[in-house]
């Protein structure tokens, strides 16, 4: 009887003490996936494999404003070269009055006991068809003393006249150019040009 007694005792000790079994159930809600994807383990010895950030955007450039169109400018036009006038067609002008050997002649005299004078004399040739030479002539004097510079020739070349204007070519001149303007008093020849206002004589 007493050792039946023993074994029942032992019997409750041991089922106390035994843990209960889990729960054979499975949970109503499936497992959440992990959030970022689980990198493999590297092979041994390997340099681990860093993760890389998440990418960022690029912000995007402001839009600019359009400047408004600039018409481009016009090429420049070169000036056209214009022909070389003729001077009233002089070149095809002879009056024919200023034909002839034509002289200025200027005379300056001193006073008191000591005499002198002293003449320029020009000379001007123009013939018909179309010559002309010019001339300049000193010759000077006094009681006791005299003087001549000889000739010296001015001008040579080609003559024109349209009736107002005299008109010459020749002695570098590019074209007919205008030497003076004339006119005719009595039997004169009135010139006006840079060298003032001169009267010729004619003599042949």
């Amino acid at each position: 009887m007493k050792s039946h007694l023993l074994i029942l005792a032992s019997a409750l000790l041991l089922s106390a003490c035994t843990p209960a079994p889990a729960n054979p159930e499975a949970p109503d809600t499936a497992p959440l996936p992990p959030a970022f994807p689980e990198t493999p383990p590297a092979p041994e010895g390997a340099a681990p494999t860093p993760t890389p950030a998440p990418a960022l955007s690029e912000p995007q450039p402001a839009p600019q404003a359009q400047a408004p169109a600039i018409p481009a400018p016009a090429p420049a036009q070169l000036p056209q070269p214009q022909p070389k006038p003729q001077p009233q067609q002089a070149a095809t002008q002879r009056d024919p009055r200023l034909v002839g050997i034509w002289v200025n002649e200027n005379i300056i005299n001193s006073g008191g006991s000591n005499f002198a004078s002293y003449t320029t004399l020009m000379t001007m040739e123009i013939y018909p068809d179309g010559r002309v030479v010019q001339y300049t002539e000193s010759i000077g004097g006094g009681s006791d003393w005299s003087y001549g510079g000889g000739r010296t020739m001015d001008f040579q070349g080609e003559w024109r006249g349209d009736g107002k204007t005299f008109f010459v070519y020749g002695m570098g001149l590019p074209d007919y150019t205008p030497a003076a303007t004339y006119s005719f008093s009595g039997g004169y020849l009135v010139t006006q040009s840079d060298m003032g206002r001169l009267i010729w004589q004619k003599r042949g």
